[in-house]
């Protein structure tokens, strides 16, 4: 079995402004500090034979706050990178209604498929970090492992691990440095943990 931590970065300027932030790079703000501060005091008693990000800011800096408190190595794998919303980075989906009326129509009616002009689609994405996390499930066979990413990604792992469809990619709430965990076996799956935050209040 392998146990896999699934946590989301702390708060950034993007997030705090509902901005679209997908591979765009800003660090945490003041929240998103305090944030992580108290994920790493929740998560101190819990050893990782390896940690993860995406090798963006708000993910690294993070999971460097967590190993202030617990030892451990960090590594990074760009296929667990957030969906790109190329164009639309930093801009707001408010915006892209008011000013983009049939992209957002076409993003409406086919979620899936539609694919951010010079960015990806939620297809795209999904099948990158699904392919990422089998690699990972069969590298880290009876281990505990953390992955420290977005909550796009956690989403995907999430929806094709247990439901194994990604229609249910939306199905999920994952909040900032919240907690979900996955017990991945040889011939199942079982969330048993999902979207924990009671440690931030």
């Amino acid at each position: 079995m392998v146990k896999i931590y699934l946590v989301r970065h702390g708060e950034t300027e993007d997030n705090r402004n509902h901005q679209l932030c997908g591979w765009s790079n800003p660090p945490l703000n003041e929240k998103g500090r305090q944030q992580a501060q108290k994920l790493a005091l929740f998560l101190k008693n819990q050893s990782f034979d390896a940690i993860y990000t995406s090798g963006l800011k708000r993910t690294d800096e993070t999971a460097k706050l967590i190993t202030q408190v617990k030892e451990g190595s960090i590594s990074f794998m760009e296929e667990l990178r957030e969906l790109h919303f190329g164009d639309f980075e930093g801009d707001t989906m408010i915006n892209m209604e008011k000013k983009h009326p049939k992209l957002y129509q076409q993003m409406r009616d086919d979620f899936i498929g539609f694919r951010f002009p010079n960015g990806e689609s939620l297809s795209d994405m999904h099948h990158r970090v699904t392919t990422a996390i089998e690699e990972l499930i069969a590298k880290h066979k009876d281990e505990e492992i953390l992955l420290v990413v977005h909550s796009g990604v956690i989403r995907s792992i999430i929806a094709q691990l247990i439901t194994g469809d990604i229609k249910k990619h939306w199905n999920f709430k994952i909040e900032h440095c919240s907690v979900s965990i996955i017990e991945a076996y040889e011939d199942f799956n079982l969330l048993s943990k999902l979207n924990e935050t009671s440690f931030l209040l």
